[in-house]
């Protein structure tokens, strides 16, 4: 049996914490911006939280003195796992009184729109919703840029024709129900007209 080399390395997994103090500092000069950048890099989040994760990663390096020779992929690993716990935390958190601090109510509001066009593009939405659904289909494509032979593609191999065909009957559909609409508002306001 071989008697056990000694080992020119002083720093090693078995030495103990109160061994390896004063290197800390010059490791934390050495890596701290490169791996906040790397952990940044990883991890979708705040600058803050990035902070946070890379400080508590040099905290958890002072508890347990990993080895030395692989030291900052141990502390970007540390790190990254410390960001997600930090965002799951953030997350599960947030409180609505918080979002409203700053900016006030009216920031979180998503439209600024007026309650007529509100309501009037619930009205036009319920129109859609009443058509059926390949007309549907169709006019939603269409208002979203693409042509009626791209349609045709995307909808199962149809003709421009048949294509043709349903926009128009979804145009006049609507033109009709627009058309009942402003006729059923003036006839609640007196006015005699009436078209069937």
């Amino acid at each position: 049996m071989q008697p056990p080399t000694e080992r020119s390395d002083p720093v090693t997994s078995t030495t103990t914490p109160s061994q390896l103090r004063g290197d800390e500092g010059e490791l934390y000069r050495r890596h701290h911006s490169v791996l906040v950048r790397a952990v940044a890099r990883v991890v979708n989040a705040p600058r803050d939280l990035i902070e946070d994760a890379c400080q508590n990663a040099w905290t958890i390096l002072l508890r347990r003195q990993p080895e030395r020779r692989s030291i900052f992929a141990w502390l970007r690993i540390v790190a990254i796992h410390e960001a997600y716990r930090l965002s799951r935390t953030a997350c599960t958190d947030a409180r609505l009184e918080d979002l409203g601090a700053a900016d006030g109510w009216e920031a979180l509001i998503p439209c600024t729109c007026s309650l007529d066009e509100t309501i009037e593009a619930r009205a036009a939405l319920r129109l859609l919703a009443e058509l059926p659904e390949r007309q549907r289909e169709d006019l939603a494509l269409l208002v979203a840029g693409f042509s009626y032979r791209e349609i045709a593609e995307i909808t199962g191999g149809r003709t421009f024709t048949n294509v043709n065909k349903h926009l128009a009957k979804a145009r006049a559909r609507v033109r009709l129900a627009r058309l009942r609409a402003t006729q059923g508002a003036n006839s609640g306001s007196g006015s005699s007209s009436s078209v069937r």
